[in-house]
């Protein structure tokens, strides 16, 4: 199973704010799934997020 991150985790790991990280979800940028009231992004969609922004 992949591991879900929690929008606080990615801003972490991305050196941002989780109101930022909330837009990228919000305009597409970056995939994730809605639990309940909460959004958890799953780590494959984070690297390819990554990965996405390295190769631009």
């Amino acid at each position: 199973m992949n591991r879900l991150l929690t929008v606080k985790e990615v801003a972490v790991l991305l050196q941002t704010s989780r109101v930022q990280v909330r837009r990228m979800i919000q305009s597409g940028e970056l995939a994730a799934l809605k639990v309940g009231r909460e959004y958890r992004i799953p780590l494959a969609a984070l690297e390819e997020f990554v990965q996405a922004a390295i190769c631009e």
